[in-house]
């Protein structure tokens, strides 16, 4: 194994003997160890969340109108103009 593909992260954590024997049962259909099983579909579940916060999908109408925006932008409202001409934050 290369240098650069050794695991060197570790990661804990506890749970219910319930929860690890249904781990284990779907490890084993899968045809992988417990702890493959665990990260890969942990990952695979956080590529989906970050992907979902990352895409915008917008129907074909919402697209229409966001270039309709970008070609036709609005003006800016009263405190917009005030926003973009602070040069300080307000204090809290």
């Amino acid at each position: 194994m290369l240098a650069s593909g050794l695991k060197h992260a570790r990661m804990e954590f506890k749970t219910t003997d319930d929860v690890k024997e249904l781990l284990s049962k779907a490890a084993a259909l899968s045809g992988v160890d417990l702890t493959s099983f665990v990260i890969n579909t942990a990952a695979d579940r956080a590529r989906a969340v970050l992907a979902d916060h990352s895409v915008l999908k917008l129907t074909a109408e919402e697209h229409a109108r966001f270039l309709s925006l970008l070609d036709n932008p609005p003006q800016p409202t009263k405190g917009l103009v005030d926003l973009m001409n602070m040069t300080e934050l307000p204090s809290q």
